[in-house]
């Protein structure tokens, strides 16, 4: 399965909350009405940041310009692009997302690698961490250290089975498969951490044995100038 993952900021006219409330309550809707756009989509997510919350885990600049991160699960990259080429979705969908979508977006392919799954019954709070590998690693170097090294040393946190839901690391498609994928503006992992609770973020800091093996593997594999986060809460538009 293949993950379409959206980051976009809202029309410069537009307040967030009115931005929130047309992509719940007018496109949300919209997508599920047109069968043939929704039957390819598996799931459907929205995840709005939250004002106000910082990374308080590891301390990471916050992507301030998002207003959303969207969600779609397809059954492959080809299923997805499909979709996209839909007539109705040209006609009914596509124009309304310029609606309240500002320029900047970046869609991202990915798949989902390592999953640590304890409770997410109840979508809760994300916090998403935008990954950019540092100069002189190709974007498959990077994905496989950081599915085994960063994954052992994050999941030794003893805060975490305690407060965190899922654990999920979002490894976008090669540069062969991804377009653009060697541009910047891409990330080459999107880890997306579901909690219980906002300030759960600072439990996960207390454990500084293993923040410092997280900020050891930070600086060893990442470009800081790209390394962001979000703090998100999650509607689900598709089960």
């Amino acid at each position: 399965m293949m993950k379409m993952m959206i980051l976009a900021p809202r029309r410069s006219e537009m307040a967030h909350a009115e931005f929130r409330r047309y992509v719940t309550e007018v496109h949300g809707p919209l997508v599920k009405s047109v069968p043939e756009v929704a039957r390819a989509i598996r799931h459907y997510h929205y995840n709005f940041p939250i004002q106000g919350a910082s990374d308080r885990a590891f301390g990471h600049p916050l992507a301030d310009h998002l207003d959303i991160v969207t969600q779609g699960w397809f059954d492959s990259r080809e299923a997805q692009l499909a979709n996209m080429a839909e007539p109705r979705y040209l006609e009914i969908v596509r124009p309304d997302e310029h609606r309240f979508a500002g320029p900047g977006a970046v869609m991202h392919y990915t798949h989902e690698a390592r999953v640590w799954d304890n409770d997410a019954s109840v979508p809760g709070i994300k916090i998403f961490h935008f990954r950019r590998r540092r100069t002189g690693l190709s974007r498959g170097e990077f994905q496989a250290a950081w599915r085994t090294r960063f994954f052992d040393a994050f999941s030794a946190n003893r805060a975490l089975p305690g407060i965190a839901r899922k654990y999920i690391q979002n490894h976008t498609l090669s540069e062969a498969e991804h377009p653009d994928g060697g541009n910047t503006k891409f990330f080459d992992v999107i880890d997306e951490l579901w909690l219980r609770k906002p300030d759960d973020l600072a439990r996960l800091r207390d454990d500084f044995g293993s923040t410092a093996e997280v900020q050891r593997l930070e600086a060893e594999l990442l470009d800081p100038a790209f390394t962001r986060a979000l703090v998100t809460e999650t509607i689900i538009n598709i089960p």
